[in-house]
């Protein structure tokens, strides 16, 4: 996995603090401060987009010599977040040696080590909801460590607790930090920012999976629709990458804009257009999936240009109905809980009830959004079946009221974390 640091410059100015060591000054009489932070080099904060959202799950600090893994322990540290003018402690779980800034199953002697976080604790989101407004801003991650044991380097020479406190000189952002970030625009002045994933994998033409936000990733900072869930993330994570190999693009709508609006219509389809012209992507591979706001846009771009699509999954959202005679031959996997109250369920059930009134053949399940994940890919892979067995390429999985992870309308979490789901999606070639 390619991993990039970046400069932690976002939303505010990096909140230095360190305990300065004090020197005499003949010349003047005063003292004057020193930063010292002895055999540590630096320090970043890891952080992965998890289902409910991204998180900081462990920090990274870099020392001058190798570190014995065997010295280290959970005391070994004090980890602390910084809201504000506030300080909280965050919890270690796991801490470790390791050649590289990443997180691994085994520690191994090297210059970094990796102090994991529980993913639990209040206060390891990254994500601002504002109710009043409904939308995702990402906090600035001020995090930092002090040192709390004496460890050793590899060659048994002690290394002492660290006279200070540091503080995280950047940041390295699991599957986010690869992907690339764009803009679109039109002669008008109208533009899209967006990101995209390049996959390793250059041999022949690849799929695009273009993935629709919902409504509270609106904004122009070109991140949290990265962040706030794994409706991207998920199509370009190692494991999924080495199964189905395709390019992933996640544009970003204004605030006040919806998917569904003529421009944010015709720059969708530029942007289709322009990544066909710029990369080798396959015409007849290119899926498209949506959440909430992003699920309305999947609707409409399907029905609209159902000719450009391979196959779609549209998560709770709505389309129209007096359109559902475009989707008869597409494939299509729509997926709701039954206690939505952002966006009811009849949204769905309309649309799948209009493309069986239209000819098209359905098949549907109900099954609990909370299973795990083997139960939830054999619940997939039943409804698959039966679709097979109907010769069906319209499937409905509704989700169990009361069952949905974190609440009614997350239906993207049990979406998104089936692998049947993404199997049968770049199972369909356009025209075939």
């Amino acid at each position: 996995m390619r991993i990039f640091i970046k400069a932690f410059w976002m939303f505010a100015v990096v909140l230095m603090i360190s305990f300065n060591m004090t020197t005499s000054s003949e010349a003047t009489g005063t003292t004057k401060p020193k930063t010292n932070f002895g055999q540590i080099e630096r320090m970043d904060v890891i952080t992965d987009v998890l289902p409910e959202g991204e998180k900081v799950v462990a920090v990274a600090v870099q020392y001058k010599k190798e570190i014995s893994n065997d010295s280290l322990s959970t005391l070994s540290y004090e980890v602390n977040a910084l809201h504000g003018e506030n300080t909280a402690k965050r919890t270690i779980t796991k801490v470790y040696a390791n050649t590289s800034p990443e997180l691994s199953s085994q520690g191994k002697d090297g210059k970094f080590v990796i102090i994991e976080l529980s993913k639990e604790d209040p206060i390891a989101g990254t994500l601002f909801y504002d109710f009043r407004t409904g939308i995702n801003t990402r906090l600035s991650l001020e995090y930092t460590i002090t040192q709390e044991k004496n460890i050793e380097t590899v060659i048994g020479n002690n290394v002492p607790t660290t006279p200070n406190i540091i503080v995280n000189s950047g940041e390295i952002n699991l599957i986010v930090d690869d992907f690339s970030e764009e803009v679109i625009s039109d002669n008008k002045g109208n533009f899209l920012n967006y990101r995209l994933f390049e996959p390793e994998n250059t041999e022949g033409k690849q799929p695009l999976v273009l993935f629709l936000h919902g409504a509270g990733e609106r904004g122009v900072s070109n991140d949290v629709q990265l962040l706030a869930n794994r409706g991207a993330i998920s199509w370009a994570a190692p494991d999924q990458q080495a199964k189905n190999s395709a390019y992933v693009a996640a544009p970003q709508a204004a605030i006040g804009n919806s998917w569904t609006s003529q421009t944010n219509m015709n720059l969708l389809l530029d942007l289709i257009e322009t990544l066909k012209n710029e990369y080798p992507i396959d015409p007849d591979r290119i899926y498209i999936t949506g959440i909430s706001m992003g699920g309305m846009g999947t609707w409409a771009l399907i029905q609209s240009h159902p000719e450009l699509f391979a196959a779609a999954i549209p998560v709770c959202g709505t389309g129209n109905v007096n359109q559902a005679k475009n989707l008869v031959n597409l494939p299509i996997w729509v997926t709701h809980s039954a206690d939505d109250t952002t966006v009811p369920v009849s949204g769905s059930r309309n649309m799948i009830n209009a493309i069986a009134a239209a000819g098209g053949k359905v098949v549907r399940a109900e099954y609990a959004g909370n299973l795990s994940r083997e139960a939830a890919n054999a619940a997939a892979q039943q409804l698959v079946n039966t679709a097979m067995e109907n010769g069906s390429h319209t499937l409905y999985s509704e989700f169990i009221r009361g069952t949905t992870p974190i609440n009614g309308h997350f239906a993207w979490v049990p979406t998104y974390e089936n692998d049947v789901m993404k199997n049968w999606l770049f199972s369909y070639v356009r025209g075939h």
